[in-house]
């Protein structure tokens, strides 16, 4: 009996060595995992573009053609349309809070990466929410005005360095001027480049008098500028515009009143005429 329980005591013993040695060469492989991943990302961002070279307001404007007179116009010749702001009191609060609450309704908590932000998308797009993006406002702005030769890069190298550029921009700027270098950038569809473009180009007025059914309207196009162009697809155009009003009520920017009316009224574009 005695030889049998020293026996059965040996092999706990062995047992439980086996289990401290398995998990501390678990540890080991972790540890040097992670150290060899860290090494690998940090090759990744060793060639990052300086941010005090970049121009974050592309304000190119178009070429205009004049008659003989000097005064008569004859045509403009653009690719973008593009009319930047220089602060963010000239855009309606509705565009600035509409833009936060769909795009990233904690931008003003993160530095530049929102993990749970980020956690919280993927398992919303899993489970078959309405799809969110798993980029912040800042790293959305990092592809369309510094990585701008890799912006069609999908990998995890490009995401790498572009979450390094979103971190340092927060360091740099204010929220307000990354909330107004964004909404100067954006490509809201139809040639249009900034929310001051977007709204002359589809309401004919400035974006400082955007109303609450127009600025959702433009809010909702960057998803997919073509796709959700108002003009092109009313219909998917009014149900992104929806969605964006839906959020704007769920981050408590506006009441329910204010969101059950402004869901019943149409689109109600008022084309800009077209340049001769």
């Amino acid at each position: 009996m005695k030889n049998r329980r020293k026996q059965r005591e040996k092999r706990t013993h062995a047992t439980k060595w086996a289990l401290l040695i398995a998990v501390a060469a678990l540890c080991f492989v972790g540890y040097w995992g992670v150290q060899g991943v860290l090494h690998v990302m940090e090759g990744w961002t060793e060639d990052l573009p300086p941010i005090e070279d970049v121009n974050f307001t592309n304000d190119s404007q178009e070429s205009v053609m004049y008659a003989g007179d000097e005064s008569t116009l004859l045509a403009e010749f653009q690719l973008e349309k593009r009319e930047p702001l220089t602060g963010v009191d000239q855009v309606s609060e509705y565009v600035l809070k509409g833009t936060v609450d769909t795009e990233d309704v904690r931008f003003y908590e993160h530095n530049g990466v929102d993990i749970p932000g980020i956690a919280r998308a993927v398992v919303n797009n899993l489970t078959g929410g309405d799809l969110e993006g798993e980029s912040t406002i800042t790293q959305q702005l990092v592809p369309n005005t510094i990585l701008t030769e890799e912006a069609t890069e999908i990998s995890i190298e490009r995401k790498i360095r572009e979450a390094e550029l979103a971190m340092e921009m927060e360091k740099r700027f204010s929220k307000d001027e990354i909330l107004l270098m964004y909404i100067n950038t954006i490509n809201y569809g139809d040639g249009c480049y900034g929310i001051e473009a977007a709204a002359q180009n589809y309401f004919q007025v400035s974006a400082a008098d955007l109303t609450l059914v127009q600025a959702a309207t433009l809010v909702g196009i960057p998803q997919s500028p073509t796709y959700l162009n108002p003009k092109e697809y009313p219909e998917a155009a009014l149900k992104r515009r929806n969605t964006v009003l839906d959020r704007m009520l769920s981050a408590d920017d506006i009441t329910q009143e204010e969101h059950d009316a402004a869901q019943a009224e149409e689109l109600l574009l008022n084309p800009e005429p077209a340049a001769p």
